[in-house]
């Protein structure tokens, strides 16, 4: 059956629908219970109709359009019936239907809102069995309209605004009723001779992706000319996972997500397809609802794109719950992109949160509760106890000595209990000490992690009017970090109402709002590193559980010791960072005429970012600012106190952030109609925004008490001192520290941040299709900015994009072709700016009064040098690609091709520094991206009860820097070259060097002969000492699952998958030392080491040794020497070399999910309508292909602590 809505609200749709959509179905079902009119009375409605020679579909469109009503019937069987003349005037509706169907060999029937068309058919006077029943979705809500017939006949009727049906039947055996309803798979139910019938429907995933939203249209799939990937709600369903954003890894071709930590609240990197630019973010930006989402804090290119950073603060949707979550679209090319102009270079993702439908209330709660295993030692590649000892054996049997232990901190594991044994002479003792070594095996990891148990809730409530509907939600998620000291809670909130107030005029409103309150461990503490690079000889607590202390030099200047305990730095210090963010939108639409559809938008959101940090007096931390430890009785206190930056107390720390911003969006409109082929839209929108961020960030003040009621230790009065002179007073050191506003990177004043940036665009959409077979498409968006130069042209820079569709499967020639369902042809073409944070005037940074002697005054200095000439960012695109279903839609997919030309890339160039400032902002930097992508679906089975379906994707990106891009010696550093770091032609941003290694030579020491070669200039001697590996971006990544559904049963499992990109091993010596401190653990690498002549032949594992072989930077080349930075040696060069790097290819097994829906004939006597129980594991392994990687996760950054570990998951989902 067909059903076909006609009301002033819908008309534009209806027009639509007959040029874009002649599919099976028509998405207008969906609006079945919208406004509904008594049958007594829009059948008595008059209409006028002049049509000849037209499908009876057509006929049915008008008079439904003249009559306001909606029309139900069998689209095979009016096809069956060809073309029709009519000509009637200001006739009733039911006189035109009664003269025109039975000549076909029809009849009609009014079923309340619904005039059923269907052929004459009687039943004889026996069969008059009466069945009712109700039919819903899989989460219980009722489904309007949706059409019931006995199969093998036209008999048939449609639900009610209630999802109720009532249906004569005939009393014979074999009945089997078919529903049907757009979007929703089709369900035969065999009559048995049940009088109430309790039907469920399922999605349909192809039809389900026949609407695209873009944040200002509403788009039919199949008239799509830009590369937009599509990701369902049902497809996120990942249980025990805070923000969408972690949930899209491996969902979309183009689509990079990389999760670098396992803690709660990190914001993973995320990438749609290639950046168009260096030094700005390349972050996509975040639309949800149509209104884009900045982040919380105004964090500057370099912290979002280092995948060296974890940024924990969160990104723009850190307060969205994705159980309120519809659909997502990922906009990709520039014709997707443009009408985003400048802030759309990286990409769009637009976000559809749920709405209510028309409908009885129905209440849904989704809940989960998920436990996350600790790491374990057996994940890392890590020595025992055992083959801890007999390295420190070694040690002392070769005669090394200890030196670098004592540098430190005093001997620990073996070397105590050496020393002992030198002190004591009870070699028995000694013996009995080292065997209880060898079998301890501390488990740092247990001391330090736990296994956490995490739960979240959702509960929502939707339902409706012809006039009004609503969909209101509250959510709560609990996170406990694996980390001892970690936690996360977050309550979320959403209210999204729609208003009719006229036929033609709908009033929206959107409300959401999230606090969220995290707790971590003090940002000087280095949990994992602990963990993982603590020997396992070494404990942290003695038999009775007390706390066994380190003493550890407070600085490498000087002898003072310190007590270190990681865990006593734990106990008494904290971060918390808490989020808040709250946004509001109201939106009216108007249908000015028909054709004509005028709409206005205001939103507003505010968030406000707090972070504060505190560590109290009692720590190693504090110890090390004070230069003395204050809770040892060994030290004179007294003395030492001048000299203390922090005498007493410990140190507050903290930032506030508030980000307000607001936008004003008009749009209007226009659909024309021609001859039922020609159809043209016009889109013209006016956008006015403005984003402020204010706040302060970076002070700590010392002398912190904690325990004391949060409050601060007064230094005293300096009237106590009589006649003052400084040399007097006690604290001198934390004097000079409040005076000169800092020091050892301390600062006591807060940076204020001010930052207001406003925009002022216009966007034209136009879009022409013939037939709904060739579509055009141009878009074109004009930002406003004073970001660049102060000349005019560069103020004002367009994007805009041109874009074609060929709908291949509408042409005549494959007619009829039943196995193609789609196959299309895309083309587009763009071009788009960027506009990273800079300026092109000359700005000054205050820096106060300065503390010249004789002339104290205030002084400032250049932040930025002037450009007048600097431009936008350039990127033009080309895109083409195919779309194609075959086979009834079990295999449907697409191809995509796009190369990208960035230029005008802005760089920094040298100036004289007599101009008061180093560089200056230019445009001389270009580069190029090509990626090629495949999206498939395959339904292999497809019966009433059993399925099995697979999905799979797959990118292939390859970016190179053009030539008059290359770096400019003496502007760049080593580091730069060994973290990726430069910008150099031919290759990827992202692309690092290592140190040339060339074997271990007799003695097994490291050798790098490139390095200590003769050459005319030092930049070639660096090219020649390093050696290109390769880029840390992947060339290839993707993702893969697969489905199998029995009856209420599925099972489901998920991958996702990169290649092409390199790492960098995890160091095989700490702080580039030669050997081991004696409470270090070492990579289970180091057993096969080099121990005698000879072994150089068989390892690369270095040999232990007492000598730092210092290399001079200078003999690595002086122009390159990275800033505080005077020499190295051959250990950290080891480190950094080409032996330790190994392809990062990896296959991850994200998700295995099994899932119970139960019987609903059950559910109906206890009054829910549907109930489904979920078990999910995630994370359950991690398939590396490079041998050198021994366990250790290719995705894993050595600084940022732990990877992402494995989880279990219960979850339920019941609908009342």
């Amino acid at each position: 059956m067909k059903k076909n809505r006609i009301s002033p609200e819908s008309r534009l749709w209806i027009f639509r629908r007959k040029t874009f959509l002649m599919m099976k179905f028509t998405l207008l079902l969906l609006f079945c219970s919208l406004f509904q009119l008594k049958a007594e009375v829009f059948s008595q409605r008059k209409v006028s109709v002049q049509m000849s020679e037209v499908t009876l579909d057509r006929v049915f469109q008008e008079l439904g359009r003249q009559a306001k009503c909606d029309f139900l019937y069998n689209h095979s069987l009016v096809k069956q019936k060809g073309n029709v003349t009519i000509s009637v005037e200001d006739r009733e509706l039911n006189a035109v239907l009664d003269e025109l169907l039975p000549r076909l060999g029809m009849e009609y029937v009014l079923d309340e809102n619904v005039i059923i068309i269907r052929e004459k058919w009687a039943l004889p006077q026996n069969q008059d069995v009466e069945v009712r029943g109700t039919v819903r979705d899989e989460k219980g809500t009722s489904l309007p309209g949706v059409t019931v017939v006995i199969k093998g006949t036209t008999l048939g009727t449609a639900t009610d605004d209630k999802g109720e049906f009532v249906l004569r039947l005939p009393r014979q055996e074999g009945i089997t009723l078919v529903f049907s309803y757009v979007g929703m798979k089709l369900e035969e139910v065999k009559f048995t001779g049940q009088k109430d019938m309790q039907v469920v429907l399922y999605a349909d995933e192809q039809e389900m992706e026949e609407v695209v939203v873009t944040g200002y249209q509403v788009l039919d799939k199949r008239t799509l000319t830009s590369s937009i990937s599509t990701v369902r709600a049902d497809e996120l369903e990942k249980m025990g996972v805070l923000t969408v954003d972690q949930m899209l890894e491996g969902k979309a071709p183009g689509l990079l997500i990389t999760n670098i930590s396992a803690q709660p609240g990190a914001a993973p990197k995320v990438r749609v397809r290639s950046a168009g630019t260096f030094t700005g973010t390349r972050e996509p930006l975040w639309v949800v609802d149509g209104i884009i989402y900045e982040d919380p804090v105004p964090l500057s290119a370099a912290e979002i794109n280092s995948y060296d950073n974890v940024n924990l603060i969160g990104n723009a949707i850190t307060g969205l719950n994705p159980q309120d979550i519809e659909s997502i679209n990922i906009l990709k090319d520039a014709s997707a992109t443009a009408i985003y102009g400048t802030r759309a270079a990286n990409g769009v993702i637009v976000i559809t949160t749920r709405r209510g439908k028309s409908g009885t209330p129905v209440v849904s709660y989704s809940g989960s509760v998920n436990a996350v295993i600790r790491p374990h030692y057996s994940d890392f590649n890590l020595m025992n106890s055992k083959e801890r000892v007999d390295v420190s054996r070694e040690i002392y049997e070769r005669g090394l000595g200890y030196p670098q232990n004592n540098n430190l901190y005093t001997p620990l594991g073996y070397e105590k209990a050496l020393l002992d044994y030198w002190k004591h002479g009870n070699f028995s003792a000694f013996q009995k000490e080292v065997g209880r070594l060898e079998r301890l095996n501390y488990d740092w990891f247990d001391e330090l992690y736990r296994a956490a148990v995490n739960h979240s809730h959702s509960v929502n409530i939707s339902g409706g009017s012809d006039q009004v509907r609503y969909y209101f939600s509250v959510g709560y998620d609990n996170q406990r970090g694996t980390e001892k000291g970690v936690s996360l809670d977050r309550v979320t909130s959403r209210a999204n109402l729609d208003v009719d107030l006229r036929k033609n005029l709908l009033l929206s409103f959107g409300m959401d709002g999230s606090v969220q309150k995290a707790k971590y461990n003090h940002s000087s503490i280095q949990v994992f590193d602990e963990a993982y690079n603590r020997s396992r000889a070494v404990e942290a607590r003695d038999e009775n559980g007390e706390l066994v202390y380190i003493d550890k030099r407070l600085s490498s200047d000087r002898q003072e010791l310190g007590r270190y305990n990681i865990l006593n730095e734990m106990q008494n210090s904290e971060r918390k960072i808490d989020n808040k963010a709250y946004n509001f939108n109201v939106t009216l639409n108007w249908e000015l005429v028909k054709g004509i559809k005028l709409s206005s938008r205001f939103a507003y959101r505010n968030t406000t970012n707090i972070t504060e940090e505190w560590i109290k007096d009692n720590t190693f931390f504090m110890a090390q600012l004070r230069s003395y430890d204050e809770f040892r009785d060994d030290i004179a206190k007294e003395d030492l106190q001048q000299y203390s930056l922090v005498p007493f107390g410990g140190i507050f720390s903290g930032s506030q952030t508030t980000q307000e911003s607001f936008s004003i969006r008009n749009q209007l409109n226009l659909l024309k109609i021609i001859n039922e082929k020609h159809v043209f839209n016009l889109n013209i929108t006016q956008e006015a925004s403005s984003t402020k961020y204010k706040g302060v960030t970076g002070w700590q003040s010392p002398g912190y008490n904690h325990d004391g009621g949060r409050k601060f230790i007064p230094l005293p009065a300096l009237s106590q001192y009589g006649n003052f002179d400084l040399s007097d007073y006690t604290y001198q050191a934390v004097l000079k520290w409040f005076t000169e506003g800092g020091a050892n990177g301390y600062s006591v004043y807060p940076t204020v941040t001010d930052n207001l940036k406003n925009m002022l665009s216009w966007t034209g959409i136009f879009t022409y299709s013939y037939d709904d077979r060739y579509i055009a498409n141009f878009n074109i968006r004009s930002d406003g900015s004073n970001t660049f130069g102060q000349y005019e042209r560069y103020k004002f820079k367009p994007s805009w994009s041109a874009s074609v569709r060929w709908n291949i499967h509408k042409e005549n020639f494959l007619n009829p072709a039943e196995k193609i369902n789609e196959l299309a042809l895309r083309g587009s073409y763009g071009f788009r700016g960027t506009s990273p944070a800079t300026s092109p005037y000359l700005t000054l940074k205050n820096y106060g009064r300065n503390d010249a002697v004789y002339m104290p005054e205030n002084t400032s200095e250049l932040a930025e040098f002037p450009n007048a000439n600097l431009k936008w960012e350039k990127t033009a695109t080309v895109n083409a690609g195919i779309d194609f279903a075959f086979w009834g839609n079990r295999l449907s997919g697409a191809i995509d091709y796009a190369y990208s030309k960035s230029t005008d890339l802005l760089l920094q160039r040298p100036v004289s520094l007599v101009n008061g400032s180093s560089m200056q902002w230019y445009n001389g930097g270009s580069k190029e991206d090509y990626s090629l992508e495949l999206n498939l679906r395959g339904e292999i089975i497809r019966t009433k009860d059993f399925g099995w379906n697979m999905n799979f994707n797959l990118s292939r990106e390859k970016e190179n820097i053009l030539e008059g891009t290359n770096v400019i010696p003496g502007q760049i550093s080593i580091d730069d070259y060994l973290n990726g770091q430069i910008l150099m032609a031919d290759f990827p941003i992202d692309g690092f060097f290592a140190y040339k290694f060339d074997k271990l030579d007799e003695e097994g020491y490291p050798t790098f002969p490139e390095l200590f070669g003769t050459y005319d200039s030092e930049y070639e001697k660096l090219q020649k000492a390093l050696v290109y590996v390769g880029s840390r971006q992947p060339k290839f990544y993707g993702g893969f699952g697969t489905e199998l559904s029995w009856k209420g049963l599925t099972l489901s499992a998920n991958f996702s998958y990169k290649a092409g990109q390199h790492v960098r091993l995890l160091n095989l010596y700490r702080n580039g030392q030669q050997m081991p401190l004696s409470g270090d653990n070492m990579r289970n690498e180091f057993v096969d080491r080099w121990r005698n002549p000879g072994d150089e032949e068989r390892t690369n594992i270095p040999v232990l040794s007492t000598d730092p072989k210092e290399v001079s930077y200078a003999t690595i080349g002086s122009d390159f020497i990275p800033g505080g930075k005077n020499s190295t040696s051959l250990w950290e060069l080891y480190n950094y070399s080409n032996i330790r790097t190994a392809k990062g290819d990896f296959i991850r097994w994200q998700s295995l999910t099994l899932s119970w829906r139960c019987p609903q004939q059950f559910l109906e006597n206890i009054g829910v309508r549907s109930a489904v129980l979920r078990f999910q594991m995630q994370n359950l392994a991690v398939w590396t292909f490079d041998k050198k990687l021994k366990g250790q996760d290719p995705e894993q950054v050595e600084s940022l602590g732990l990877p992402v570990q494995p989880s279990y998951n219960v979850g339920l989902m019941i609908s009342f």
